[in-house]
């Protein structure tokens, strides 16, 4: 189990504004500094590199690193390539509720790494991630950072906007309203290399496995207008008892849609 001790704060870059930044961001989340990662205490470092803030892993005693987490909008996979192949008849805007002439206002209630935000305020709709763990968190800022300065992306970040609390402390103390509340919680994964698995025991680490799934579906069924979508392996059970309005398949997952019809 990866614990927040056991992560420092570093850069890979030598300069004397992003070293600063290094120090900030170890003071705000409260976790140690080291000036050089070759002098680390710990195999997890949140570091400032060339390509932006990144989670890398490099065990004691070695000088090779591999990064774990990184928030990439503009050049990686689940970024501006995606986002371009998106179309409102694809299954996550189906899902959401988009449709010609109509682009619902939407709370990512799961944000991890913030792909299906990211897609779905490219199709223009206006997206709330809610991020619980302050390093994905960071990652998040991050990415919206370097993104918000970057032509090609930066109309479509001018749209989302990012929450550091947890889903549902925010829909109890928030009177904003969503069309659209999405869920994305964690589930196992199979079939992975073994850096996936690693990859993915660090998320799970830093957000936890979502045991409280089933009351974050009840909380968003009473908060949303609309709907809440909820996303799941394709043979996976349902996320509570209750069962969904409908059902959008794909080939190894599904969306479980929850109308709600708060509003037209």
């Amino acid at each position: 189990m990866l614990a927040r001790h056991s992560i420092s704060v570093s850069s890979t870059i030598n300069s004397a504004t992003i070293l600063q930044k290094a120090i900030e961001l170890a003071a705000k989340l409260n976790l140690p500094y080291t000036s050089s990662i070759e002098n680390r205490s710990s195999e997890f470092i949140l570091a400032y590199t060339s390509q932006g803030l990144q989670l890398l892993h490099m065990p004691l005693g070695s000088r090779k690193f591999t990064c774990l987490l990184f928030v990439d909008f503009v050049q990686g996979k689940n970024g501006f390539r995606l986002a371009q192949n998106c179309t409102i008849k694809q299954p996550i805007a189906r899902a959401a509720g988009v449709k010609s002439g109509f682009r619902p206002t939407i709370l990512d209630g799961t944000a991890g790494l913030g792909s299906d935000a990211f897609v779905l305020a490219s199709l223009g709709c206006r997206v709330t991630m809610c991020e619980r763990s302050p390093i994905i968190g960071a990652l998040l800022e991050d990415g919206l950072y370097r993104a918000a300065k970057d032509e090609k992306t930066a109309g479509i970040v001018e749209r989302i906007s990012l929450v550091l609390e947890d889903t549902r402390e925010f829909l109890q103390n928030n009177k904003q309203n969503f069309h659209t509340i999405y869920l994305d919680p964690m589930y196992p994964h199979q079939n992975q290399t073994a850096l996936n698995k690693l990859t993915l025991r660090v998320i799970r680490s830093l957000v936890g496995g979502d045991p409280d799934g089933a009351a974050l579906l009840e909380i968003a069924c009473e908060k949303a207008d609309n709907r809440v979508v909820v996303k799941r392996p394709s043979k996976a059970p349902l996320l509570s008892e209750v069962e969904p309005s409908h059902v959008i398949l794909m080939k190894n997952s599904r969306f479980d849609i929850y109308l709600t019809f708060k509003s037209n």
